[in-house]
């Protein structure tokens, strides 16, 4: 550590030394490959600093410029920030102003700061040099380019980026089929609906063409063989366009999938007990989508039911399904049957579990056996992609409030991982029963308690009472929220009534049933949540049988969404696996295949304005608290 304060007071130096700063020969030295250690980093480091004190303008700044490049490669972001703004680029050559502007992109980039990100990258002496730059400089500017409109949600400017970088591409080269995986990618992240609206803004360009396929892609998520022949018609329409001959991976894949489709599936339920009510809406969504595609598909696949309830053997079950012709599992529902599945080396005839073993048990075991496919409504998926979305909108110190479950503590920490792992901080966590009276845990975790016990020795000690108004804590910047509709209706007003109303709170799914109760929901008014598609809109056909055939409390709707992606999912469980970036659309979310074969739902976002729980556009990145410092530092010298 003491080389650090060592860099920093010769950098302090050195943005008084380098007020008048001329044409720079920026140093690049070749990437080597043998990873440096931190000692010859610092070594590095402090010897070109001394080489740029001991020069005059321009070998002085291309002493800089090599030791941010340096430090850039290595990740050491802060550091090679403070060599970067000591430099005024507008007196570099054109060679030293590009080095300067790729570097100091990608620090921005990294810090999270994409209001600087933007005035950099989009500068506009850099938009006089695409022409006359090498395309290898080009190429990392505009990857710089297209991650940052990527974050800030502007996915077509990414695209025409990624784009553009094709051009500069040898077809033969991995980094082109990188590039067009990324670029497939980014519309993938784009709704049905965004990708219709801007197919409608587009005559017959390339764009237009990735933005159709991409349509294809997500309007046939429920039935490959519609998919496959509306992606042949693709082909027809668009010869020459760079997918035509070079589809993405995931629709590579169709034919195969296709082909190998199962044609016995066992569905492993209970009939009877405390799962068998749940149980009953996971078969109907499943059946309902099973009718719904039968009409469409030539290679249906028979189903035969089995009742988990009968015996505690699942193993003898599922050997007795294997027996019977089945080649593939649905199944089973509860947790301890999946344990005893997880716990086998191999199972010959794969199994897509409707629930996953407890994290703890993944750590013992962290492999699952070949063949083993988890997927679920994890709440723990949900949590963690509350921290993401949370941290991406500038917020940093987190209160949890919870109810005292085990489904909520598992929760919490999986927030509290995400959420350090990304460098925020958890500064209370506080558990609420079920229901009662929600004000003194309140008034405890935010501190009004403290500022009245305050007030209360005041007035002892003058012998008046005082005008006085409780203050909650200040070292809280959002609200992480785990509750049902009617716990969150009193714990919002409760916020707001101890000086906690101006702090955003984000919720998972179970604040939301899907039901529409505007005049109880303005209690949740401004609250953020992620929630399933299937609860917030109606595109989805298997609704309208549901509607007519099963009579489920809506707090079973989910099981039913998750009946559906369980059919939607068993014949892309291959493309998942093989493809990284691979994502099926359905009820549930947009699912992907992590490690271990356990699937994980990436779910939409609302929030509640006037009672009603209406769409949220994706996320768009604050800047992080260092924007204001480098702000000040993009000033040149003479200006600040």
């Amino acid at each position: 550590m003491q080389y650090r304060g060592y860099l920093c007071t010769l950098l302090a130096l050195l943005v008084w030394l380098l007020a008048s700063c001329s044409s720079t020969p920026p140093m690049e030295t070749p990437a080597d490959e043998t990873p440096l250690s931190r000692e010859a980093i610092e070594a590095r480091v402090k010897t070109l600093v001394d080489q740029a004190r001991a020069s005059q303008s321009p070998e002085r700044e291309g002493y800089l410029l090599e030791a941010a490049n340096l430090l850039v490669e290595h990740q050491e972001y802060d550091w090679a920030r403070n060599l970067l703004t000591s430099i005024d680029s507008r007196q570099l050559d054109t060679r030293g102003f590009l080095l300067h502007t790729e570097l100091l992109g990608s620090v921005a980039l990294n810090e999270g700061s994409y209001y600087l990100a933007d005035r950099i990258l989009t500068n506009p002496r850099l938009e006089q040099q695409w022409q006359t730059m090498a395309p290898e400089r080009e190429l990392a500017l505009r990857e710089l380019r297209a991650h940052l409109y990527q974050r800030t949600g502007d996915v077509i400017a990414s695209v025409n980026e990624r784009m553009l970088m094709d051009s500069l591409l040898s077809p033969e080269e991995p980094a082109s089929a990188e590039n067009r995986e990324q670029l497939w990618q980014s519309l993938m992240s784009l709704s049905l609906v965004e990708l219709e609206q801007a197919i409608s803004g587009e005559s017959q360009t390339p764009l237009r063409g990735w933005l159709e396929l991409a349509a294809i892609s997500k309007d046939n998520q429920a039935n490959l063989e519609r998919q496959q022949a509306q992606v042949d018609q693709w082909q027809s329409a668009w010869p020459n366009h760079p997918a035509s001959n070079n589809l993405p991976n995931d629709l590579q894949l169709l034919r195969r999938l296709i082909e190998q489709q199962p044609r016995q599936v066992a569905l492993l339920l209970p009939e009877e007990g405390t799962l068998a009510r749940a149980a009953d809406a996971v078969r109907d969504g499943f059946l309902s989508a099973y009718y719904r595609a039968g009409h469409e598909q030539s290679r249906r696949p028979q189903i035969r039911q089995y009742n988990t309830s009968a015996s505690d053997d699942i193993l003898a079950l599922y050997e007795q399904a294997m027996a019977e012709g089945a080649d593939l599992v649905i199944g089973p529902l509860d947790k301890d049957k999946v344990r005893q599945l997880h716990e086998q080396d191999l199972l010959p005839i794969p199994v897509l579990t409707l629930n996953y073993v407890d994290s703890t048990l993944n750590e013992e075991r962290p492999e699952a056996p070949e063949g083993l496919y988890q997927f679920g409504l994890a709440s723990e998926d949900e949590a963690r992609q509350v921290a993401r979305r949370a941290y991406q909108e500038g917020h940093r110190n987190a209160m949890i409030l919870a109810p005292d479950r085990n489904w909520s503590a598992r929760s919490a920490q999986a927030f509290t991982r995400e959420w350090q792992a990304l460098g925020g901080e958890v500064s209370i966590d506080s558990q609420f029963p079920g229901s009662g009276d929600y004000s003194r845990i309140i008034q405890q975790a935010l501190l009004i308690d403290q500022s009245q016990a305050r007030r209360q020795a005041l007035t002892r000690l003058l012998g008046s009472a005082l005008e006085f108004e409780p203050r909650r804590r200040k070292d809280l910047d959002m609200i992480f929220l785990m509750a049902d509709p009617e716990q969150g209706r009193q714990i919002r007003p409760t916020l707001a009534f101890h000086y906690a109303g101006d702090l955003p709170v984000y919720a998972t799914s179970h604040i939301y049933t899907g039901e529409r109760d505007t005049k109880s929901n303005r209690d949740l008014n401004g609250v953020r949540f992620n929630t399933l598609p299937w609860l917030l809109n109606g595109e989805f056909e298997e609704k309208a049988t549901l509607a007519e055939h099963s009579r489920e409390a809506a707090i079973y709707s989910r099981l039913h969404a998750l009946g559906v992606d369980a059919y939607r999912l068993y014949p892309r469980l291959p493309q998942l696996e093989q493809i990284e970036d691979a994502r099926l659309y359905g009820a549930t979310g947009a699912l992907r295949m992590r490690a271990g074969g356990r699937i994980e739902r990436e779910l939409v976002w609302a929030q509640f304005q006037g009672g009603e729980a209406r769409p949220m556009a994706a996320a768009t990145p604050r800047d992080n608290a260092l924007q204001e410092e480098l702000r000040d530092d993009l000033q040149p010298p003479g200006e600040r």
